[in-house]
C-alpha cells in the first residue's frame, strides 16, 4: 500500500514556508511505494479555521472550489509522477486552516497528511464583534472584539474621546472589555484596534448608550429690568437617554394668597423655546434648552419651571426665578429694542 512521504517533518511541503495573504503558495504531497502500474488518486481538502467549513478543493488535476469570480486554484499531477501539487494564486486570508491531501482509493484504509496552513496577514476585525448597544444604568456589559490575522493580533480598547476607561487607563488590552455597573459617564464611542507584526489592520467602533433617568442643571435665577423692551433668556442643561421631552411652564397667581397655578409655555410673540445639542467636549446625552422672554414686563417676573420626561423614568423638574433689576442686564434684545435708558 502506498503511503505519503514523511521525510519532511511537516509532510506537506509549502513554498514559501511562511505564506502571506495575496501571494502565491505551492503545496506538495508525495506518495512513496507506488508500483509502475499503480494508478492512484489524491484529494485535497481544507478545513477553514475561521468558520469551521470543510471544502474539497481538488482531485488530481480537477479543481472543485474557488473558481469564482476568478479561478485562483490550480491542481497539478503528472501521469507517472509521485507528486501532487495544489497552487493557491493568490492565497486568501480566509485560507488559514487544516490542509489535507488524502489517498482516495485505499480499500477503507485512511491514508492522508494534514498540515496547518498559517496565512500571514494584517489583522481585520470580524463582523461578529459587538455592534452598537444600549444598556440600562447599573447594568454590566461585555464588549467583544474578534479579530483575524496571523500572527495572532493584539487587541486594544479605548474611547474615541481618549477619556479613561472604567479601569482608569486610556487603553486596555484584550479581546473583551468588561464594564461593570455602567452609568451615563460610560456612554460614548468605543474603539477596538487590532495589530500584529504585519501591520495595524482595521479598526472597529461601536456606540455604547446607557439609558438613565433625566436630570437637569439650571441657573437658579436671572435678573432683568422691566418695561424697557429688552429680552431675557434662561438656560438649562437637560441630561437623559433616550433624549427627554422638554417643556416649560410659568407659575402664576390665582388672585388669592398662596394660590398659584402653572401655565404651559409655547413659542409665540412672547416666548421663544430653543434646544441645541452641545459639543461632546461639553457634555454627552444632554440638551441645552433656552427659554427667551420677549419684552420683559412686570407680569413676567416670577418662577419658571422646566420639565423633562423620558419613557420608563419619573419626570424631572428644574426651577429658575426671574427677578427685577434696576438696570438692563441682558444680552439678547428685541429687534425693536430702544435700549435701556
Amino acid at each position: 500500500m502506498p503511503r505519503f512521504d514523511m521525510r519532511d517533518k511537516d509532510g506537506i511541503i509549502f513554498d514559501p514556508i511562511a505564506p502571506r495573504a495575496g501571494e502565491k503558495l505551492v503545496a506538495k504531497c508525495t506518495l512513496v511505494g507506488l508500483t509502475p502500474n499503480d494508478k492512484r488518486h489524491v484529494e485535497w481538502s481544507l478545513e477553514r479555521f475561521n468558520d469551521g467549513k470543510n471544502f474539497t478543493l481538488a482531485v488530481d488535476t480537477d479543481v472543485l472550489q474557488f473558481n469564482q469570480p476568478i479561478p485562483r486554484l490550480q491542481a497539478i499531477h503528472g501521469t507517472d509522477s509521485p507528486d501532487w501539487y495544489l497552487i493557491f494564486d493568490p492565497l486568501d486570508r480566509d485560507d488559514i486552516g487544516n490542509l489535507t491531501c488524502r489517498l482516495t482509493d485505499t480499500n477503507l484504509r485512511d491514508v492522508y497528511l494534514t498540515r496547518f496552513l498559517n496565512v500571514i496577514s494584517e489583522p481585520v476585525v470580524l463582523e461578529s464583534s459587538t455592534k452598537d448597544i444600549e444598556v440600562s444604568d447599573g447594568d454590566s456589559v461585555t464588549l467583544i472584539c474578534n479579530a483575524q490575522g496571523y500572527p495572532t493580533p493584539k487587541i486594544e480598547w479605548q474611547k474615541a474621546d481618549a477619556r479613561p476607561l472604567t479601569s482608569g487607563y486610556i487603553r486596555q488590552v484584550g479581546s473583551q472589555l468588561q464594564l461593570y455597573h455602567v452609568s451615563s459617564k460610560d456612554t460614548g464611542i468605543y474603539k477596538c484596534l487590532a495589530s500584529n507584526l504585519v501591520g495595524f489592520g482595521s479598526e472597529w467602533t461601536l456606540k455604547l448608550s446607557v439609558r438613565f433617568r433625566p436630570y437637569i442643571y439650571c441657573q437658579r435665577e436671572v435678573g432683568q429690568a422691566t418695561d424697557f423692551q429688552v429680552d431675557v433668556y434662561m438656560e438649562c442643561y437637560v441630561y437623559g437617554y433616550p433624549p427627554p421631552k422638554i417643556s416649560w411652564r410659568k407659575e402664576r397667581s390665582a388672585g388669592l394668597p398662596n394660590m398659584k397655578y402653572d401655565t404651559d409655555i409655547w413659542n409665540s410673540q412672547k416666548y421663544l423655546i430653543e434646544a441645541t445639542i452641545p459639543e461632546m467636549s461639553i457634555c454627552t446625552d444632554c440638551i441645552l434648552s433656552r427659554l427667551t422672554i420677549i419684552n420683559v414686563e412686570q407680569a413676567d417676573l416670577g418662577h419658571y419651571y422646566i420639565n423633562a420626561t423620558s419613557p420608563g423614568f419619573p419626570s424631572e423638574f428644574g426651577k429658575i426665578t426671574l427677578y427685577q433689576t434696576p438696570d438692563c442686564q441682558q444680552f439678547i434684545t428685541h429687534r425693536d429694542n430702544k435700549g435701556c435708558i
